[in-house]
């Protein structure tokens, strides 16, 4: 018998033995984005701390988008949350056929 020495069930973790390449393709980009957002770009006619708390507030919620499309694994539909969104919003865009 001819043993495997890779896991073919789940993804295989590629970068630092932690992220797959789909993972780092979801976190990486968001991330770069906004952090070069916090830094480098100034809001007009808001100053002071509101800006920086308003910065703050979007770089948590679109982080935590893709972080949680990136790790969040769903039992029951046997798939990631990214894989989830990507069918239903496939399956929402789809011609259905409704019979009587």
């Amino acid at each position: 018998m001819i043993k495997i020495p890779v896991d073919l069930t789940q993804e295989q973790k590629t970068v630092l033995a932690y992220f797959s390449i789909r993972q780092l393709m979801l976190v990486g980009p968001i991330a770069v984005v906004t952090v070069m957002q916090l830094v480098l770009f100034n809001w007009p006619f808001i100053g002071g701390w509101l800006e920086f708390l308003w910065k703050i507030l979007i770089v948590l919620i679109s982080n935590g988008i893709s972080v949680s499309l990136a790790f969040i694994y769903l039992e029951k539909y046997d798939c990631y949350l990214s894989e989830f969104v990507i069918r239903r919003y496939k399956f929402w865009r789809s011609q259905k056929t409704y019979t009587n």
